[in-house]
């Protein structure tokens, strides 16, 4: 369960992170791509997490 939690937050973290870049960011190419590529982990590691909670789920 641990390993799943830790996914969830990073991918909470991440989207943090990417609000907190655009916020700041004077809107260049850079921090848009910076923002895009935080928000990009954050779907995968979101994913993976719904991925492996389904999964425990059907082995119960």
């Amino acid at each position: 369960m641990r390993k799943t939690e830790n996914l969830l937050v990073l991918g909470m973290f991440c989207l943090i992170i990417a609000f907190v870049i655009e916020m700041v960011g004077r809107g260049t190419i850079l921090t848009t791509v910076i923002s895009l590529l935080f928000i990009g982990i954050a779907i995968f590691s979101n994913a993976g997490y719904l991925v492996l909670t389904s999964l425990k789920n059907n082995k119960k």
